[in-house]
């Protein structure tokens, strides 16, 4: 990397939409140098590896990091540290689907991911992010946590049957957080995002039915997410993006 680039860590990026996010960076611009979190060394080193079997014009490297562990998510923090001195970008991109069928355990789960883990690497990122002459913060989110639609008959994520409810009120404690950071740190000259890839074909979920309700390829999901990384959707900086304008809170 050179030390002019943009140092951006994706959380849970050895897959799925942060490594497509991640793709969508390196190929269109030498600009980025991603760190690529994942849980999973060995699988980030792969996913590095796939990447670099392509064209791409930006530099990548794996980075450790599991989000549910604070001595991780410390350690990660460190490390960049150490090596950068400062990060630019933060995509907290790491989520899960729980499939419990014990809705209380379901919800400890989906929280303790989708929420707390979010807030985790947030918070130990928030140093170097300051480092940053143009720091931004970005929370992977989604419609489907809009209170707004939820709570409308007319809307057609309106759902009188609970599918799904821990991970709509994941996205909705996220968004109350996005809006909580952005207050805060706007001030600082921070940038803080919610970005909406959409319904994407995923393994969070069964690839067919994604794909039989309207799902987007990986790809798409990551381009929608980049949009916001590069500064294409600043018009809405402190409000959720997706490629249907702003969602309602």
């Amino acid at each position: 990397m050179t030390s002019s680039q943009i140092i951006v860590l994706i959380t849970g990026a050895n897959q799925g939409i942060g490594f497509e996010t991640a793709r969508n960076l390196l190929l269109t611009s030498s600009d980025y140098h991603v760190l690529l979190g994942t849980r999973d060394l060995s699988k980030g080193a792969d996913a590095v590896s796939a990447l670099e079997t392509a064209p791409i014009k930006g530099t990548v490297k794996p980075l450790q990091i599991d989000i549910t562990d604070d001595s991780s998510v410390d350690a990660a923090a460190s490390l960049v540290e150490t090596t950068y001195g400062r990060l630019d970008l933060l995509v907290n991109n790491a989520g899960i689907f729980s499939k419990n069928p014990i809705k209380r355990e379901a919800a400890r789960e989906t929280l303790a991911v989708n929420v707390v883990g979010n807030i985790s690497v947030t918070e130990a990122f928030i140093p170097l992010l300051r480092k940053s002459s143009a720091p931004r913060l970005i929370f992977v989110s989604s419609s489907v946590g809009s209170i707004t639609h939820a709570a409308d008959p007319k809307s057609p994520y309106f759902s009188r049957e609970g599918a799904a409810s821990e991970y709509r009120a994941s996205k909705a404690a996220l968004n109350m957080y996005i809006v909580n950071y952005h207050k805060k740190l706007s001030p600082e000259g921070f940038k803080v995002f919610g970005a909406d890839p959409g319904l994407v074909v995923t393994n969070l979920m069964n690839a067919e039915n994604q794909r039989a309700r309207g799902g987007v390829e990986g790809h798409v999901g990551g381009e929608r997410i980049a949009t916001v990384v590069k500064g294409e959707r600043d018009a809405d900086v402190g409000r959720v993006c997706g490629v249907y304008g702003v969602s309602p809170w």
